[in-house]
Parts: structure tokens; C-alpha cells; sequence
């Protein structure tokens, strides 16, 4: 399953939901973002932030939350016992996450001048070997400026994950 996957800013989860429950529009478009291409935020993401800290096998800051669909998921030791619905909104998504903000801040932190060597660092990852160099760069550049605006207003970073 291919995921399109969109990086965005957003003052909080109640934003987030609201846009996601009255589904005029995705969050991409509702809210300042950066179209990722399948960049998953906690397989591929977490290898840029190690970069960024110096190498390293990645760590995450903590699990991602779940902001959206909300409500238990099926398969939640607290959810009732029953038949997995396929049509359950945690089967379908779209599915937003809110990363961390010291992934939010670590992104920010992101400077010009070592944007060759990030890339580099970046696309040794199984996940991102067919990605082009060019595209890699001009990325992690958008992401470093998004979670720069992001930091600076206060906001936190999500991810939609869409089929």
C-alpha cells in the first residue's frame, strides 16, 4: 500500500479534528504543508532526525499520537471484542499523527549550508534509495521551513497519511 503522506502546521489537535470531521477540504490544503510522497513519519522521518543530531541509528521523541480518526482503535486492549469492521475509519484513513515537538524543533533546526550532506545521509535509507537527490534536498529544506514557522507561531506539526 502506497501512503501520500503531507507534512502541515496546525495551532492544535481541536484544529486538526475540526477540519477532518466537516471534510471539505484535506489538511493539506486547509493548512500550511508540505507534500512528502510517502516520506512515513515514523519509519523515514525519524533517520533525517538522527542526521540532524549527529548520526546515529534513529530514535524517536516518543510515539506519534493519533489525532485523527479518534476514538478507540480495533485493535485497543479496551475496544469492544468484535469482527474487525473493514470500513472502520482506522481501517480506511485518512490517519493524521502529531510528531513530536522535538521533532518539530529538530527539523527547524535544519540549515542551508548542510542540506548536501543531509541529503546524502538521508538517502541511504532503504526507504528513500529511488528518491532523486534533487527532490531529497528541496524536501528537507521544505520541512526544515515548515517546522521553522511552525516553532516560531507556537504550532505543532502533523502528518496525514492517505491512500
Amino acid at each position: 500500500m502506497d501512503l501520500r503522506t503531507d507534512y502541515f502546521r496546525a495551532a492544535d489537535e481541536a484544529a486538526v479534528q475540526r477540519v477532518m470531521k466537516h471534510g471539505q477540504q484535506p489538511p493539506a490544503e486547509a493548512f500550511e504543508s508540505v507534500q512528502a510522497r510517502g516520506v512515513d513519519p515514523t519509519v523515514s522521518l525519524p533517520h533525517l532526525v538522527a542526521a540532524l543530531r549527529g548520526g546515529g541509528s534513529p530514535v524517536k521523541d516518543g510515539p506519534d499520537r493519533s489525532v485523527w480518526p479518534t476514538g478507540l482503535q480495533p485493535w485497543h486492549p479496551e475496544a469492544p471484542a468484535a469482527a474487525v469492521d473493514l470500513e472502520d475509519p482506522w481501517m480506511t484513513g485518512p490517519w493524521v499523527v502529531e510528531l513530536s515537538d522535538e521533532t518539530r524543533d529538530a527539523l527547524a533546526g535544519i540549515q542551508r549550508k548542510r542540506l548536501p550532506q543531509l541529503t546524502s545521509q538521508w538517502n541511504r535509507t532503504d526507504e528513500l534509495k529511488g528518491v532523486e537527490r534533487i527532490e531529497l534536498m528541496r524536501l528537507i529544506h521544505q520541512l526544515g521551513v515548515l517546522a521553522r514557522r511552525a516553532q516560531k507561531d507556537g504550532q505543532h506539526l502533523y502528518c496525514a497519511l492517505t491512500e
